[in-house]
């Protein structure tokens, strides 16, 4: 933890900020890169776009308008000009701020200028006062005989003023021009196929800074249909099939599109025509001889704009802010939550659907309303779960299974129906559809595949005929319109109201109120295909091929094959066949051998870390093993404060046990057939094992199961989880050394959450030495440098550590800012209190092979009054005084909040039973 005294300065801007340079205030930009960006990876090596190198803190990523130019520029030399939300969106005052808001509305005024002159309109709009001059956009929702569908891609024509005022009409997949845009990369390069199949370039007309698109037509839509109206029998469900894909002529006319609160607000960028023209000066661009006539362009682009947002604070007061005068809340907490909001109050004795009526979010403590019995309670946010998943996490946020959000699309089921699933649980629908799942793909010839080249081919036909007898115009697409009741069945989640009912605004804009019962979400399929294509936690089957992009000669962005150049290698050649060879010889280069130093590898991290240190200068436990990072002194000195050997004492750190616990999480697996390699192998990890592992980590292996293995480790000293025992269970496959172990975290959390980021509920273990995580080369698993022991140590030393949060690869930048402080104090006091109710699992529930073990650790040398006596000092401590010592800063865990104190005081009850009923460990109980 970085001191106090060298916290780093909090970033300026974020993704969306309208921004504008200080030496050029007529230049302006939107941030599209930061660096604090949970998300922000490096890009590879060798991409040519200057936007996407590796940022450094203080840089962000800017495109500028309504010139195409992209850089990475200090935060120092621009000014923020707006900040852009939508509903739904969360935010704060400040990063250190402990309470935060959720935008429920957002009113934005804009300035705009002429699309092509650049003459800027006399006042500044609102969105009353503007259309949208693009029909239809990609990710816009439409809707067509019952069906909503999302468009996912378009051909479009554009006619492109070039020099001398000619006119050229250019077709292409994808809307990359809109009107307004001005430069050299307007037109595709002579070598284009464009000009040989169409002929629509003029003569020898190369691009220039002149070309300028004064006009932009869709003339294909593909389209994702996402679901039917919820609100229809299943008879009539079934006489209305599914839509065609492609739609274009005529047909575009039939298809009605729903825009939500976000995209209708305006953004910089955004070209609008004004509903009062009186004002308006249209260019004429083109001839009345020619064949495509006189194109007048009435369309403005929206410059700058200015924006309040109507805030709800989580202790329900609501309010008007610039959005300027705040910051928006990147990284929520999991317990999160606000005012209306659906949530499950998980106690150990029962489970209870409950709205949200506000928080008190330093104290951690919400007043929630019971839904079965109308009470008002007070209830620690610890013990609510806002998500309906125990493995959320704010990198990557599930979609949410409870409740419903502002902002939400959502069909709307017939009075007297329900959605069919038990509240506070909402359904979801829309899966894409298989067709529409195939990533972009460019064959030999240059030539799209699949889906998309059939409807470049269309598209392609249309422009063809253009004006030639047969051919059609597209058609208006049509709007809801005030009164036309026939959307009624489908909405937009306004707010969220505390006796649970739920405000929705219809397509043609009346509002209703409906219960949560009566709602299904509408899952968004632009957000599918980018979890689809994107890289799911960095993992990556091995043998699977990097997809990629890259700009062809073109300058078009296609898929192209990554190229590694250095593909993985066992680190001795030959290892398959000849392991057990080289397993007997312990000298031999470069192989692995139980008296090798274990090195634990960086965990989640790109820097590599320190080799290890000399045998010899590593610290020792007063038995002379050495030991692995932050473990607790106190567990490290068990054998010395005991008679050394004595039989007494079931505390062995390596044990082989006749049988393996019905209780094992790999219990009822086949087990491996082991082969000469495997066995060799194992009995050189038993004697490493045997001869270093600290006093802290317990393991036991079985003479019936010899390809499972269970460890006990015990939380080390100055962490959130000191003195909570884990419990791993392991298996070996057949492959074993060749492939890592695999683990099963025995997780006891009760539902509230994981207890660690690596640690997940359903078993997990994100580390990149088993496999679970794509790390580096040097730091993944290898038959030759690595071992079960290092494993072991690595989850002491790199994952039971002082402060979790920065588990998460893409928190470990925040180290020492406000944001990351704040949330690492946060997650701290969580995991100390989840791994208390660990201590009492395990004394509660026997555990299979460590009964006697965590029977002597807790009652016979007294940790368990230690754990009671020091959570009731902390209790006491928190309660006293609110402010931090400078001694504080050093604690991983200084102080708790109200709500952290209701949940542990629970816990401490049921462990105080169970040390009641247990004698003193020097006597007879007092």
């Amino acid at each position: 933890m970085a001191p106090a005294t060298q916290k780093r300065a909090a970033a300026k801007f974020y993704q969306e900020d309208i921004v504008k340079r200080k030496d050029d205030p007529n230049t302006f930009g939107v941030v599209v890169r930061c660096w604090q960006d949970a998300e922000d990876l490096p890009a590879p090596a060798d991409n040519a776009d200057p936007l996407m190198r590796a940022l450094v803190q203080g840089e962000v990523g800017v495109s500028y308008f309504p010139r195409p130019v992209r850089e990475i520029i200090s935060e120092d030399t621009l000014e923020l000009v707006d900040r852009m939300y939508q509903p739904g969106d969360l935010l704060k005052r400040s990063v250190d701020d402990v309470r935060s808001g959720i935008v429920t509305s957002v009113n934005v005024r804009g300035r705009l200028e002429h699309a092509i002159s650049g003459e800027p309109f006399p006042s500044w709009v609102t969105e009353h006062d503007v259309e949208s001059a693009v029909e239809v956009d990609m990710g816009d929702y439409v809707v067509y005989n019952d069906w909503v569908g999302q468009v996912i891609e378009m051909f479009d024509e554009a006619w492109i003023e070039v020099a001398g005022g000619n006119m050229i009409r250019l077709p292409e997949l994808s809307a990359r021009l809109a009107i307004g845009e001005k430069g050299p990369d307007i037109l595709p390069q002579p070598m284009s196929t464009v000009q040989g199949l169409f002929g629509f370039l003029l003569g020898s007309t190369r691009p220039s800074t002149e070309d300028t698109v004064v006009s932009v037509k869709r003339t294909v839509l593909a389209i994702s249909w996402l679901a039917i109206n919820q609100s229809l029998t299943p008879e009539e469900a079934d006489a209305k099939p599914r839509p065609q894909r492609i739609w274009y002529g005529s047909d575009l006319g039939k298809l009605t599109v729903v825009s939500r609160r976000a995209e209708q607000a305006l953004r910089v960028g955004d070209r609008v025509r004004l509903k009062d023209n009186t004002f308006v000066r249209a260019t004429q661009h083109g001839k009345s001889s020619e064949a495509h006539g006189v194109i007048s362009v009435d369309a403005y682009i929206v410059q700058e704009t200015k924006s309040t947002v109507e805030v709800l604070w989580q202790d329900g007061t609501r309010e008007v802010l610039e959005t300027r005068n705040t910051v928006p809340y990147l990284n929520p907490d999991e317990y999160d939550c606000w005012p209306g909001d659906h949530v499950i109050w998980k106690t150990e004795d029962s489970k209870q659907h409950v709205v949200v009526q506000s928080v008190n979010a330093r104290e951690r403590t919400a007043q929630v309303l019971v839904v079965a019995t109308g009470a008002i309670e007070l209830a620690s946010v610890l013990e609510l779960d806002p998500h309906g998943t125990s493995d959320w996490s704010a990198v990557s946020p599930s979609n949410d299974g409870l409740g419903v959000r502002r902002g939400d699309l959502v069909f709307i089921h017939r009075e007297g129906t329900t959605n069919g699933v038990e509240p506070p649980m909402v359904p979801r629908i829309g899966e894409v559809e298989e067709w529409a799942r195939d990533p972009p793909t460019v064959g030999p010839d240059g030539r799209l595949g699949g889906w998309r080249r059939d409807i470049a081919n269309i598209g392609t036909r249309i422009a063809e005929n253009r004006g030639k007898e047969g051919s059609v115009e597209e058609p208006p697409f049509k709007r809801p319109e005030k009164g036309d009741t026939s959307l009624a069945w489908f909405g937009e989640v306004l707010d969220l109201h505390l006796d649970g009912t739920i405000e929705v605004m219809l397509p043609h804009g009346e509002k209703i109120t409906v219960p949560l019962s009566r709602l299904t979400r509408l899952y968004d399929s632009v957000e599918q295909l980018e979890e689809l294509w994107g890289d799911e936690e960095g993992a990556m089957d091995e043998g699977e091929e990097v997809e990629v992009w890259e700009m062809d000669e073109d300058g078009r962005w296609v898929e192209g094959a990554a190229d590694d150049g250095d593909e993985w290698e066992s680190a001795d050649e030959g290892e398959d066949e000849e392991m057990h060879d080289v397993m007997d010889v312990e000298e031999a280069s470069g192989e692995w051998s139980p008296s090798t130093d274990t090195v634990i590898p960086p965990l989640h991290v790109e820097t590599a870390q320190p080799p290890s240190q000399p045998e010899d200068s590593r610290p020792k436990s007063s038995s002379g093993r050495p030991q692995s990072p932050d473990v607790p002194k106190d567990a490290m000195d068990i054998e010395d404060d005991t008679e050394e050997g004595s039989s007494d004492s079931p505390w062995k750190r390596f044990e082989v046990l006749p049988e393996a616990p019905v209780d094992h999480a790999f219990y009822s697996s086949t087990p491996a057939q082991p082969s000469r390699q495997f066995l060799t192998r194992l009995s050189k990890e038993y004697k490493a094992l045997r001869s270093s592992l600290p006093d802290s980590i317990l393991v036991r292996t079985y003479e019936d199961r010899s390809d499972l293995l269970r460890s006990l480790i015990i939380g080390p000293e100055n962490t959130p989880y000191e003195n909570a025992p884990f419990v791993i269970d392991w298996m070996l496959d057949s492959n074993f050394p060749q492939t890592p172990p695999i683990a099963h975290f025995l997780s006891w959390t009760n539902g509230n959450g994981r207890v660690n980021p690596n640690l997940y509920e359903e078993g997990k273990v994100c580390l990149s030495i088993l496999g679970t995580w794509a790390g580096d080369k040097s730091e993944s698993w290898s038959a030759a440098r690595s071992s079960l022991l290092q494993a072991f140590v690595s989850i002491q030393g790199l994952v039971l550590v002082k402060e979790p949060w920065f588990c998460e690869p893409a928190y470990e930048k925040l180290r020492g800012t406000e944001d990351g402080m704040v949330n690492s104090r946060l997650y701290n006091e969580k995991a100390f209190v989840l791994s208390r109710g660990f201590v009492r699992r395990a004394l509660e529930i026997p555990l299979g092979g460590l009964e006697a073990e965590l029977h002597w650790f807790y009652y016979t040398k007294g940790k368990l009054k230690k754990v009671v006596d020091d959570a009731r000092a902390l209790i006491e401590k928190s309660k006293a005084t609110k402010e931090d010592t400078e001694a504080d800063r050093e604690l991983a865990v200084p102080r708790l909040s109200g709500g952290g104190i209701i949940t542990l005081e629970r816990t401490l009850a049921k462990l105080q039973a169970l040390l009641d009923a247990r004698p003193a460990p020097d006597g007879p109980k007092a």
